[in-house]
């Protein structure tokens, strides 16, 4: 990926935790996750995913990034408000 030689990388929010690869691009394909049959799905919390969008237009590889946030519309003002600080 990193080299080019892969243009898309797809992982879980666990996987991008570990993944110190900058992108132009972050798409972040809903924004709950599965915690058990205790617990259900469960919001990502503000921390994991300002690491996943965090991870678009790191200085020094690229001059800008996106980031998308794709949620249900009772989540979208908590994703904005986390996402623009």
């Amino acid at each position: 990926f990193s080299s080019g030689n892969i243009a898309c990388l797809c992982a879980t929010s666990t996987l991008a935790m570990g993944v110190n690869l900058p992108s132009h691009l972050v798409i972040i394909k809903g924004t709950s996750a599965y915690r058990g049959a205790g617990n259900g799905h469960q919001d990502i919390d503000a921390v994991t995913l300002l690491q996943m969008i965090g991870r678009a237009g790191r200085p020094g590889f690229d001059t800008s990034g996106t980031a998308v946030i794709m949620t249900d519309s009772q989540s979208q003002r908590r994703y904005e408000n986390i996402s623009h600080g």
